[in-house]
Order: structure tokens, then C-alpha cells, then sequence
């Protein structure tokens, strides 16, 4: 053990998303913290926040909340300095440590350095994946093998996906070079732990923890009064959110296969309801228009969203903490891809209740299956009971998991 091993445990979480406005990354950050208190006598966290590991140049200039610079722009990088210098490939790291050890890795490295020399414990919370040339994964990764590595500190990777592949690929070396010394490693669903298998099966310590979302005791969040009004609650509905693939609307709106997909539902559950925090999601304000549906958007939180769900026939999703938020409350789901495999690794965890996912880039041709799949579910009164006990089932190996984890502190 290192440090003050008696008193309070100083911890810095990378990916910190208390302030970040997503359903799905608050509750990350809620289920961190009930683990820690499960976990840890006495704690306290730093945290650098999700868009500060997103963040590339120290002036990021924006237009109506989006950045005017992509991360590649040839006029950004002529024009701002990088807030952290970061390696490409594995094999820069340590030329790139130098410079962060000599004041020239930029404003972030700086303030890294100066928050781990104060703490005990580094945390990469995951959550957001680690897949293809993702910034905020390529940061995550080399902060925590400069924090074990140059300063010695007791450092992990949790909450997250990995998705190695063959195309573009920098990941995999990086991946081997950090979790080969960091002090524990845990993905959060099978198909992750395959990925890194299939590329590296030397890295026998990686373990799959699921989600820190699926320690929460979801319900109604005492703070909105807004929810007391929703007419729809009493009524039979279904729930329905975006994938992060592209899905067929923003061109084709009232013909699309959004469109008509939930005025087929609609037949079997007389109402749809739609759910969108994200700036990106908000399309879904027209889509409730074209299809006579309700809408709840981003002023509600996610102990709502997990109120409605309890509430509601069934989800279709491809976001995958709607999911878990569903499956936690009794909801059945029928889940969409996502742009990684996290969505087939969290059908996997709840093996024979959650069915496999459907395509949602391919909705013309996947329609068939989800109005059966519609159909199967609100006839089947026992699998509400399935949900949330495989998800008790779930909840149980985070908190083992986790204390596993964690013993050497304990």
C-alpha cells in the first residue's frame, strides 16, 4: 500500500461527468461514488471532467455550443497550442513523458502532474469507450501510465468499453503498453474482454466489472416537479431513443423509417414516448410531432427518465445506459447497435433476457423483428421480474468486483 493507508483516500477520477449534461454519464459518476463509499472507510475525489479529457487546444472557440474547430483543423493547430501533448502511437510515449516532465507537454499536462502528486489513487472511468483514435481515450490511457510509470502512483482503468480492431490500428499497442503495468483493469461487458483477449491474451488480469450505473437504486428523483405533470404516465406507452450510429431521418423525416417504425408500434402500445438529452438527440422533438407522440427532453434527470421507464411497456434504444436504466427498473428492452460493440456486451450480461441487437442504420429491413419482439414482450408478464433479477445478479458483481479491486486499500 502506498500513502496515508489509515486515513481518507484521495482519488482522482479522469472522465468525471457530474457537470457533463448526459443522462447516462451523471449516473456513471453516482454509481463511482456509491461503489467508493461501499468500498473506502473515508474518500474524496478530484475530478477532471469529461470535456476536459476531450479537450485538444487550450482555446477551443465555439459557435452556438459547438466548436467551431474540428480536433484536425490545419487552422487550429496553426492557431492554439495543444492543452495536453499527446503520444499517437505507443511507441511515443516515453519522448512525450519527457516533455510533460520538463513543463512542455502544455497548460493540461501541468495540471495533471500537480493533481496526482495529492492523491492515492488514479482512476480512468471509461465510460464514453476506448475504441479507434477517440481523444478522451488516448488521454485517459497515457495518463494513467504516466501517473504508475513516472510517479508511482496505484492506478486503474473502470467503466469502460475497449474496441480494438485492425483498421487504423494505434489503440491495440497502447492498450497492451498501459494495461500491461497499470495496478487493475475492469471492462465493463463480455464482448470488451474478448477484444483485448483476441489481440493480447498475455493481459490476464483484466476482469469484466459491469457498469457502476447498475449499483445504483434507481426511482424518482425527489428534486423535478415536472414529472407530476406528465399525462402519459397513466397510460400504456412505450419509450423509444437514438443510437450513436446515424438513423434514417434528418433527410427523410416524415418517410423515413423512424417515422413509420413507431406509427407501427404505436398499433400494438397506443402510445410512444421519446427520450433525448443530448444536443444531437433533439431531432426527436420533430420525430414526436410526425408521429403524435410525447416528448421528454434534457430538463429531466435520469432518476426521471428511470421513473418513466418503470412505467413504460417497453424500450427501444441504442443508448446504452437507457438500457440499463430500463433493465434496472423492470423495463424490457429491445436494443440497437451502437457505434461500438458495448450494446452486444450488455445483451451478453443479461444472457437469455436481453435479446441480441437490432440494426438501426437498417430499420426498413429490422422492422419485422422489432413489432414481433413488440408484440413478445407485452405477452410475456414474466420477464419484467427477469430484468430486475438478472440486474440484482448484476449489481452484486460490481460491488464484489469492486472490493476485489480495491483490497489492497481496504
Amino acid at each position: 500500500m502506498i500513502g496515508h493507508d489509515m486515513g481518507k483516500k484521495k482519488i482522482l477520477v479522469l472522465n468525471d461527468g457530474a457537470s457533463y449534461e448526459n443522462w447516462g454519464i451523471k449516473a456513471c459518476i453516482d454509481g463511482l461514488n456509491n461503489i467508493f463509499q461501499n468500498t473506502f472507510e473515508d474518500f474524496e475525489i478530484i475530478g477532471r471532467s469529461h470535456s476536459y479529457m476531450h479537450k485538444k487546444y487550450s482555446c477551443e472557440p465555439r459557435l452556438l455550443s459547438k466548436k467551431i474547430f474540428n480536433d484536425h483543423s490545419r487552422v487550429a493547430k496553426k492557431l492554439f497550442d495543444e492543452f495536453h501533448f499527446l503520444p499517437r502511437i505507443s511507441d511515443e510515449f516515453e519522448y512525450v513523458a519527457e516533455l510533460w516532465a520538463s513543463g512542455r507537454g502544455g497548460k493540461g499536462a501541468e495540471d495533471f502532474i500537480c493533481a496526482v502528486r495529492d492523491v492515492d489513487i488514479v482512476i480512468f472511468n471509461g465510460e464514453g469507450s476506448t475504441y479507434r483514435d477517440n481523444i478522451g481515450a488516448i488521454k485517459g490511457l497515457f495518463m494513467l501510465w504516466y501517473a504508475k510509470m513516472k510517479m508511482n502512483k496505484m492506478t486503474y482503468f473502470l467503466n469502460g468499453s475497449v474496441t480494438l480492431t485492425s483498421v487504423d490500428s494505434i489503440l491495440p499497442a497502447m492498450v497492451r503498453r498501459v494495461f500491461s503495468v497499470i495496478d487493475g483493469i475492469a471492462v465493463r461487458e463480455p464482448y470488451s474482454y474478448k477484444s483485448v483477449m483476441n489481440f493480447y491474451s498475455e493481459l490476464s488480469s483484466i476482469r469484466v466489472i459491469p457498469d457502476s450505473v447498475l449499483s445504483l437504486n434507481l426511482g424518482k428523483s425527489k428534486e423535478n416537479k415536472l414529472i407530476d405533470n406528465l399525462e402519459f404516465i397513466e397510460k400504456s406507452f412505450f419509450c423509444f431513443s437514438l443510437s450513436m450510429l446515424p438513423m434514417d431521418f434528418r433527410k427523410t423525416r416524415e418517410r423515413s423509417s423512424i417515422v413509420n417504425l413507431i406509427c407501427e408500434l404505436k398499433k400494438i402500445v397506443p402510445n410512444a414516448v421519446l427520450l433525448a438529452k443530448d444536443i444531437e438527440d433533439q431531432v426527436l422533438r420533430d420525430v414526436a410531432k410526425l408521429t403524435d407522440s410525447y416528448f421528454v427532453g434534457p430538463e429531466f434527470s435520469y432518476q426521471d427518465i428511470s421513473y418513466i421507464l418503470s412505467k413504460s411497456r417497453f424500450l427501444l434504444s441504442g443508448r446504452y445506459h437507457h438500457l440499463i436504466f430500463a433493465a434496472k427498473v423492470g423495463c424490457p428492452v429491445i436494443p440497437m447497435a451502437s457505434s461500438s460493440h458495448k450494446i452486444h456486451g450488455l445483451s451478453a450480461l443479461y444472457e437469455n433476457v436481453m435479446p441480441a441487437p437490432v440494426d438501426p442504420t437498417d430499420l426498413w429491413n429490422e422492422t419485422e423483428k422489432i413489432l414481433k419482439r413488440a408484440i413478445d414482450i407485452t405477452s410475456n408478464d414474466s420477464l419484467r421480474a427477469a430484468y430486475i433479477e438478472s440486474s440484482e445478479g448484476l449489481m452484486n458483481n460490481v460491488f464484489e468486483g469492486a472490493s476485489d479491486m480495491f483490497k489492497d486499500f481496504k
